[in-house]
């Protein structure tokens, strides 16, 4: 059995400290945003061939001062977002492969520090961060990141640091969970913007764990629209340690009408490359294997929208399919009303058996706004095509409930409920009250 509490509020004397911290004096930062949540979980888990009750508290804070004035930095931004949690009661939570030891432990997602310079051609950032774009995909690190704005569409982008590791343990140790594992990162991108046909981009990354290589990968990207109903996306991301493909895309986009869209696409990926070599995440990444297909969506009428798309699917032990359809109504009173039929099979090529347990799946769905109260409502079943557990079914239900109870209180309750392979029968309840409010901090001068 579950139980969940979960509230939000406005953590003001933590927001205010840190934003005194960051701005002192009374004409610093010209706007900051504060929010926190703070959140009690209930929950039995099996631990040592028992059941122990766990009842962790956590506190999750998130601090953003923009447009702080200064006479040498344009657009100076300070970002701080963590989190602490306590474990209530005499079970402590267990986060990692080691027992737990300590009843307090948290995490410090970002913070970091970003201004422009050179009349905005130059882009700073330092601090905890996450890097995104090209090759490099998302990763989170400590270190310093510039972006350069050159004429004709022209722009460079770097970065170098460590990455992180969880809960501020030991940077590139097996106890990580990171999917980036490493002590030291870098990397960048160059982009040419050829206004309005689209960009071109080529990029890299190269990360060590104690000198040992985890990615040394380059890859190029493209986007382009030669006319106006016509989008082209294309990306290659080239391992050069492995010396093969972790991923190769294209994808292509036709609207003939302004009713009507296709689109074509072509996937290969290697999905073990798109993560650290010394992840441990990697050995339960699935098998590379190729895709290709295309669908069309079509609204002949305002409210109502259909689409359909078939994927043929392809790796070295077989080949597949995968398949959807989908309609949706809007009314004009915010109701919403739609359904959905999906296919998946993949079989092995010598013998025509399963690969994979398969299904054919309907599902249906609404939501409706009833004066104050919003509401939603979820029906889903698949048939498997081999049976697990004896059984060859599975029937999932959720509804939704939320009332507003004014000054940025919202109250909610959800009910969730299942005959599965894997259960008999269950069910779950959640009620939680929300607070939703946003409040800003601007000084005006």
């Amino acid at each position: 059995m579950r139980r969940r509490v979960k509230s939000r509020t406005l953590s003001l004397v933590a927001c205010a400290a840190f934003a005194a911290a960051i701005a002192p004096g009374a004409s610093r930062g010209d706007t900051v945003d504060a929010s926190a949540t703070t959140l009690l979980y209930v929950h039995d888990q099996q631990r040592a061939g028992g059941v122990v009750t766990l009842a962790p508290a956590y506190e999750l804070l998130s601090v953003s001062a923009r447009d702080i004035r200064n006479p040498y930095v344009d657009d100076l931004q300070v970002v701080f977002s963590g989190w602490g949690a306590v474990s209530i009661g005499p079970n402590l939570v267990w986060f990692d492969r080691t027992a737990p030891i300590d009843r307090v432990f948290a995490d410090l997602d970002l913070a970091y520090v970003q201004g422009e310079l050179v009349r905005r051609a130059l882009q700073l950032r330092l601090g905890r961060q996450v890097v995104a774009g090209g090759v490099t995909g998302s990763l989170q690190l400590d270190g310093a990141q510039a972006l350069v704005r050159l004429p004709y569409g022209f722009g460079l982008s770097a970065f170098v640091g460590s990455p992180v590791s969880q809960r501020f343990d030991a940077r590139g140790t097996e106890a990580t969970f990171n999917p980036q594992r490493g002590t030291f990162a870098t990397g960048g991108r160059a982009s040419w913007a050829f206004v309005p046909w689209g960009e071109l981009g080529a990029s890299a990354v190269y990360l060590e764990d104690h000198g040992d290589p985890g990615r040394q990968q380059v890859g190029a990207d493209l986007r382009v629209t030669p006319w106006r109903s016509i989008t082209v996306l294309a990306n290659g991301n080239y391992d050069l340690y492995e010396s093969r493909w972790a991923e190769a895309s294209v994808l292509g986009q036709y609207q003939p009408l302004s009713k009507l869209a296709l689109s074509a696409d072509y996937r290969h990926v290697e999905p073990d490359l798109l993560l650290g070599r010394n992840s441990l995440m990697a050995i339960f990444t699935v098998e590379r294997h190729d895709e290709v297909g295309g669908g069309a969506q079509y609204g002949p009428w305002k409210a109502t929208t259909f689409s359909a798309d078939y994927h043929y699917l392809a790796d070295e032990h077989g080949h597949g399919s995968r398949a959807a359809a989908r309609a949706t109504w809007r009314a004009a009173d915010g109701a919403t009303l739609g359904g959905e039929l999906g296919y998946l099979s993949f079989y092995s090529s010598p013998s025509g058996s399963y690969l994979n347990n398969g299904y054919v799946m309907a599902r249906a769905f609404g939501s409706k706004q009833l004066g104050p109260v919003s509401a939603t409502l979820d029906l889903q079943e698949y048939a498997l095509e081999e049976r697990v557990n004896g059984q060859q079914n599975s029937f999932m239900a959720s509804a939704t409930a939320a009332y507003p109870l004014g000054r940025g209180f919202v109250v909610l309750a959800s009910g969730s409920g299942a005959s599965t392979p894997y259960f008999s029968h269950r069910f779950d309840l959640l009620a939680k009250l929300a607070y939703n409010q946003t409040y800003r901090l601007r000084e005006v001068r």
